[in-house]
């Protein structure tokens, strides 16, 4: 009679930290959007910062650059099948590091450098999945860092939102 109490309280135990680990302990939303959740909008902001460091070649952030703004913006426009692909590379960036990390650890929850190796271990990975993974999100959020005007100002380059516009108006 014993060994079935252990094992169920060995198993709701288990339940209790995997559903804490995938779940919970996220902050609230940052930015109220229509397609992003409380915890992306938390994997997101710390790609962002971890790609787009306070500080770096250019003082600005990737939040402060408006990063989970305009993720949020860009996937909520894509077709629900893709957004359904990017929630899923969500999840694989946070939860990768419990598969493929030394420790089993939330992305979110490792201090910047180690988010950073995890990035690069991402980008230089044997395993091709991986590498599209990191690709995927770096280009993402490259395209919303570069279109910020302040970023933009930095690298004294001007945006052009419409380069298709110049060859309609000329035809």
């Amino acid at each position: 009679m014993q060994r079935p109490v252990l094992l169920f309280t060995g198993l709701a135990a288990s339940g209790a930290v995997l559903a804490k680990g995938l779940f919970l302990g996220y902050p609230k939303k940052a930015y109220q959007s229509g397609f992003l959740t409380a915890k992306e909008q938390t994997i997101v902001a710390a790609c962002a910062d971890t790609l787009f460091p306070a500080g770096g070649p250019i003082p600005l952030s990737g939040t402060q650059a408006g990063l989970v703004e305009y993720f949020d913006r860009y996937v909520s426009r894509l077709p629900d099948q893709q957004g359904v692909l990017i929630r899923l590379l969500l999840w694989f960036i946070e939860h990768g590091p419990w598969v493929f990390g030394p420790r089993p650890v939330r992305f979110t929850s490792l201090p910047e450098r180690d988010r950073l190796r995890v990035l690069e271990a991402m980008r230089t990975s044997p395993i091709y999945f991986r590498r599209i993974a990191f690709l995927s999100i770096r280009t993402m959020l490259t395209m919303g860092y570069l279109a910020h005007p302040e970023v933009a100002r930095a690298m004294r380059v001007k945006a052009e939102k419409d380069p298709f516009a110049s060859r309609r108006t000329a035809s």
